[in-house]
């Protein structure tokens, strides 16, 4: 017979976030313009937040943004990736 987790009790779940799933970009639209947007789930260097200034170190997980409505096209869009903390972010800074 398997035992029973101890970090989580029998029955308890967490809800999934489906926003979390992969890391597919996707396509946000914001009042500043039009984003493609990509969820990680972690840092593979130091990264420094444009809606906070601060660090997002490594292992955290985090979003990547660029603009889809670029002038300049697609490769200077991606060119102009950002990094920032997740509930940057969400909260439009």
């Amino acid at each position: 017979m398997a035992r029973r987790s101890r970090k989580r009790p029998w029955g308890e779940h967490r809800p999934l976030r489906m926003d979390s799933l992969a890391s597919m970009p996707r396509a946000v639209s914001r009042a500043d313009g039009d984003y493609q947007v990509q969820y990680l789930s972690q840092a593979r260097k130091v990264y420094r937040c444009p809606g906070c200034s601060q660090e997002i170190q490594i292992g955290q997980a985090h979003v990547v943004a660029w603009r889809t409505d670029s002038l300049f096209g697609q490769r200077s869009a991606l060119e102009g990736r950002r990094h920032w903390h997740r509930s940057c972010w969400e909260r439009g800074l």
